[in-house]
């Protein structure tokens, strides 16, 4: 039986749902099908996909990135590109094209031209046109939900038959007690904080994108709880002077380094993402699977996969995160049928194994 060859390409190597996305599908693909290798930017990845010559000037690092991947695919010779990521989506298109790439497969981690995403009109319009040129050049274009399928239309993308919904998908996942996994991250942050309290959580890249500063602003106007973000990145200096400046050191706390993190998730009361931008992201589904209750921004997938299974409010609005907390916390039953729901649903519908054999179709399709 012949096997197809699968190149995976991210822009980069870092910790996030892309890069997870595609060290799962890459690990999970049918072995007697496809033959897998992956590509990715970053220190230890391809040079110029991570735009490592600054400061930018004319799209240098783009036409390098380019050619980089030109004579990659050329080496290599694959039957299905696999593009994840914006800048790899884009570029690795176009160079798939001048290599003669049979197939070319696009997944969409959530638009960057996402209506929710701070950008300046002129900057998200580029972003479109962007992609429509790429869209030429790609066969099929994954979306990790039916909203950003709906994007990609609405903004003229590419035609609805080249787009495809694929929610992403988690395996089972060992998850530690709520006694240990409080005691952890209470040794790892050094938080003065009483077990027994109220512990509202979150767990994802100190980006731009997560707005943990509507997080943080939402712990200061409830002052009879704790909170925590396990994660790290560029903002984090920027969150620990927010902290400080709103007086939460006592009961607000960043755990760096802990990883994977998704096992402490039934350390807390409440699961909460404030993001401005996503796909689908992992971390809420993790969050379903640990049967919290959770709380998510109307931005990306995540609306039609809560529904009635969580509490969904407006980005940047920290009173209306606040009110929803509160809900949970006095209504403890309405939170416990919540989260039973939710997690009752990710068992049936949004496992590993289902989104695996459906990419898989878009490949042999």
């Amino acid at each position: 039986m012949y096997m197809q060859r699968v190149l995976f390409v991210i822009t980069k190597d870092d910790v996030g749902g892309a890069q997870k996305y595609v060290r799962e599908l890459a690990e999970s693909l049918n072995p007697q099908k496809f033959q897998v290798k992956v590509l990715m930017g970053g220190k230890n990845g391809l040079r110029f996909l991570s735009n490592s010559i600054r400061p930018y000037f004319l799209f240098v690092n783009d036409l390098l990135a380019l050619l980089e991947l030109v004579f990659i695919f050329r080496r290599e010779k694959p039957d299905i590109i696999h593009l994840n990521s914006s800048k790899a989506g884009v570029i690795g298109a176009m160079a798939a094209k001048f290599a003669g790439v049979p197939r070319v497969i696009f997944t969409a981690h959530g638009w960057v031209f996402n209506p929710s995403n701070r950008l300046s009109w002129l900057r998200r319009r580029f972003y479109v046109l962007l992609h429509k040129i790429a869209a030429r050049f790609q066969d099929a274009i994954i979306s990790v939900s039916d909203y950003d399928s709906q994007l990609a239309i609405q903004n003229r993308i590419a035609q609805p038959e080249k787009l495809v919904t694929v929610y992403n998908g988690i395996a089972p996942i060992n998850f530690i007690g709520r006694s240990e996994a409080r005691r952890v991250l209470k040794k790892i942050t050094g938080a003065p904080v009483d077990e027994k309290s109220v512990w509202i959580g979150s767990v994802g890249r100190l980006v731009v994108e997560k707005d943990y500063g509507t997080f943080l602003e939402a712990a200061a106007l409830l002052p009879n709880a704790n909170f925590f973000i396990i994660g790290s990145g560029y903002e984090l200096l920027k969150l620990r002077a927010r902290i400080k400046k709103l007086g939460l050191g006592n009961r607000c706390f960043i755990a760096e380094k802990l990883a994977p993190a998704a096992p402490y998730l039934k350390a807390f009361d409440v699961f909460l993402l404030t993001s401005i931008k996503e796909g689908l992201p992992y971390t809420m589904l993790e969050a379903m699977a640990a049967d919290v209750p959770i709380i998510v921004t109307r931005v990306g997938g995540m609306t039609e996969i809560v529904q009635d299974r969580g509490l969904v409010m407006p980005p940047g609005e920290p009173e209306e995160i606040t009110r929803a907390i509160r809900y949970y916390l006095e209504h403890p039953e309405e939170a416990r049928k919540f989260s039973t729901g939710a997690g009752q649903f990710l068992r049936r519908r949004l496992t590993l194994s289902r989104m695996v054999q459906e990419t898989e179709r878009v490949y042999l399709s």
